[in-house]
């Protein structure tokens, strides 16, 4: 028993710090509702609420967690942003990721990254992020 069972926990990322800049066909978007929900070790998940600032730029800190790797469980961790802008809400991030390192949604360190509500979300795959993104950054 203690073979599957036993082991320690460690500290995942089940979500990486966000910085960036929201914009609407070019222009800021300011005071912007921002909603980030993460699923990960339940069905209902957790909600967190930020906002923009007047030129559009915002922040959402890094989110962890104690997590023990199991043979009987595969790690997935879904995300969600939304923004709340003129009556309307846009979903700008979506996504499932099967580890919890540091910046993995990312493929390393972001740069420079900028989110355009007028477009349509991007796909990105790895072997491990499914994403659906409105937002670019560099590497």
């Amino acid at each position: 028993m203690s073979l599957f069972f036993g082991g320690d926990k460690s500290e995942i990322v089940i979500f990486s710090p966000l910085d960036g800049r929201l914009l609407y066909k070019g222009e800021p978007v300011s005071n912007a509702d921002i909603k980030l929900w993460i699923k990960w070790k339940d069905t209902k998940g957790e909600s967190f609420h930020y906002k923009t600032d007047e030129k559009g730029y915002f922040s959402i800190p890094k989110k962890t967690d104690l997590y023990k790797d199991s043979p009987l469980a595969q790690l997935v961790i879904t995300q969600e942003i939304t923004v709340e802008y003129k009556g309307e809400s846009h979903l700008i991030w979506t996504l499932s990721k099967t580890d919890g390192r540091l910046n993995v949604e990312f493929g390393g360190e972001p740069k420079n990254l900028i989110c355009e509500l007028a477009e349509d979300l991007n796909t990105i795959r790895t072997d491990e992020v499914l994403m659906g993104t409105r937002c670019n950054w560099e590497i």
